[in-house]
């Protein structure tokens, strides 16, 4: 596996991160004010405050990096490639989305790259990679598992040249924002089929009449949440806006959660990363009895815990960027279930202990930790549950 970037990618790290030091961080705390008012106060379009800054990003060449080998964006990066810069942008809980990087939109334009006709990319990627619109992701059902797809239920049945979609689909992420026009859904069209094929991915304007979202679901009170559970009620879909060929719908399921799970375990990196720089920073003025806090015993091993994770974590994770990149998008399931378990929690657990450090100070706006901490108990909300990933682990084990 390689370790040192190319020079161009060098050259576009340096840049991120300068756009990040100069453009993002002085405007952090009044974003962050803005998304915490925003969260109590629905309605209010946060993404026209960060409209100027995507401006900059765009004609400064940083824009949707993490789409590979494509012939759609300019940098073309790789997934190892792209690995420091997602991690980089982790620092700032909004930061991806000035990139036009952020999820759901970054894991649903991989999927329609990789799958969709070339008049669909024209009518829906495009739009997307130009961030003229927003997409959503509905796969997740309230009474089904995702680990089990015949527990699934959303179903979809030919009728002419239409699809006629019904279901209940929670967790869909993407769903109230404003700008969203499309939905992918993750639906049964062929119930005789083998359980591999028996699912497809559709592609929903959410205009359609019969699409109905239901309550929102929050982001813990401290982000502005875009998540809603959607009723279909038989939505009548156009053949021709299914996503690649019928029965690829687990196939895409599986690459979308590849993709996406690399993301957010190299996000988490990043907010950890943040975490710790301010908790060293502020043990080096808080002190407990006569000396610095740096000095105490348990936040030493508090800092070397996280440092060792982190470094740890992080050749895990670059490891399965390269992978991704070797084998064609394919990465084994034990491989990413131990990221994911590792990543998500340490990156709370650092989260939680500069929190501790900076007491009150922790819940305003001057500091991101409020905000990085409501999105990584949204993260866990999406992840798979930490017993679900050991299972995958063992079990890889258990095959070899």
């Amino acid at each position: 596996m390689e370790t040192a970037p190319s020079p161009r990618v060098s050259t576009l790290q340096t840049r991120l991160h300068r756009f990040m030091q100069t453009v993002l961080q002085p405007q952090e705390s009044s974003i962050n004010a803005a998304l915490r008012t925003a969260a109590l106060q629905p309605g209010q379009p946060v993404h026209a405050l960060l409209a100027p800054m995507r401006q900059k990003a765009q004609l400064a060449g940083l824009w949707n990096l993490f789409l590979p080998a494509s012939t759609r964006t300019s940098q073309g990066l790789s997934h190892w490639e792209y690995a420091p810069m997602i991690e980089a942008m982790g620092r700032i809980a909004w930061a991806a989305d000035v990139f036009n990087s952020a999820q759901p939109d970054a894991g649903n334009m991989q999927l329609l790259d990789s799958y969709a006709s070339e008049p669909m990319k024209d009518a829906w990627l495009d739009p997307l990679l130009r961030a003229e619109t927003r997409s959503a992701w509905a796969a997740a059902e309230p009474d089904a598992d995702l680990h089990r797809p015949d527990s699934l239920q959303a179903q979809a049945n030919r009728d002419g040249n239409h699809w006629v979609l019904n279901g209940h689909k929670t967790w869909v992420q993407g769903i109230l924002d404003p700008r969203t026009t499309s939905l992918l859904v993750l639906c049964r069209t062929d119930a005789q089929a083998p359980l591999h094929r028996q699912f497809s991915v559709l592609l929903v304007p959410t205009r359609t009449d019969g699409v109905r979202i239901a309550r929102q679901l929050h982001g813990w009170g401290m982000a502005q949440s875009t998540l809603a559970e959607v009723h279909f009620d038989q939505v009548r879909v156009a053949g021709d806006l299914m996503v690649g060929q019928p029965g690829q719908g687990l196939d895409m399921l599986q690459a979308r959660q590849r993709i996406v799970g690399l993301h957010d375990a190299l996000w988490c990196l990043g907010a950890a990363e943040r975490a710790l720089d301010l908790l060293v920073e502020r043990l080096q003025t808080r002190r407990v009895g006569e000396q610095l806090a740096v000095h105490h015993p348990v936040w030493q091993q508090r800092i070397a815990q996280a440092r060792t994770g982190l470094d740890t974590t992080r050749m895990l994770a670059r490891r399965s960027a390269w992978q991704l990149d070797q084998n064609d998008g394919d990465l084994p399931p034990q491989e990413l279930a131990m990221l994911q378990s590792l990543a998500l929690p340490l990156a709370q657990s650092t989260v939680h202990w500069s929190t501790v450090a900076h007491e009150a100070d922790a819940l305003g706006d001057d500091l991101p930790l409020a905000g990085l901490s409501a999105h990584l108990r949204l993260l866990q909300q999406l992840a798979p549950p930490i017993e679900a990933l050991h299972a995958q682990i063992a079990q890889g084990e258990l095959l070899r």
